[in-house]
């Protein structure tokens, strides 16, 4: 079973968030439970897990990563969306920056992973914070300018997209729940 956590901090947010997603990975025949982070979700219990994002000013999350601290010790693949990618970047000890984008962009690819085999792609971003620097802990996959666009944590099946694949590239999400 794979586990969708909600980061919104209002329900309705979860129809433009958290749906598409659950729509997905049910198409590819999955069962899946979605949980918000404050419900404390036992992540042990799921066989991978996807954090997805939020509404652009929503950052009630980020206020609260206590509720995701458990993560650090789970070595189950988990997909950070957006907030998810936010969330995976600081219980790793990055910084986030301020780096405002939305629309579609060009993504390159800078490291062969199993989310996707394209060396380059368009995808949909919202989101106000991202990295364009990280430390040692992660693994840069691919870029959308200077912005590290997907992530891998070092030594974990952890990756972190900062754009909305659901919109665009569904088969990221896809080649997650079949391939990682």
């Amino acid at each position: 079973m794979i586990l969708i956590i909600s980061t919104c901090r209002y329900k309705l947010s979860e129809e433009e968030f958290v749906d598409p997603i659950r729509e997905i990975v049910e198409s590819e025949g999955f069962r899946v439970e979605v949980k918000h982070y404050m419900e404390k979700p036992e992540y042990g219990k799921y066989d991978k897990i996807i954090i997805c994002g939020t509404a652009l000013k929503d950052f009630n999350y980020l206020k609260n990563l206590q509720y995701f601290n458990k993560l650090k010790n789970l070595n189950k693949p988990v997909l950070g969306i957006c907030a998810g990618y936010q969330i995976l970047a600081l219980l790793y000890g990055n910084r986030l920056e301020e780096i405002r984008k939305i629309g579609i962009y060009r993504v390159r690819v800078v490291k062969e992973n199993p989310l996707t085999a394209r060396s380059e792609f368009e995808a949909y971003f919202l989101h106000i914070y991202s990295l364009s620097k990280a430390n040692e802990k992660i693994e840069v996959i691919a870029l959308q300018d200077e912005e590290i666009a997907i992530f891998k944590i070092r030594g974990k099946p952890y990756y972190a997209i900062s754009f909305y694949p659901e919109v665009l590239n569904p088969e990221i999400i896809k080649n997650f729940i079949r391939r990682v």
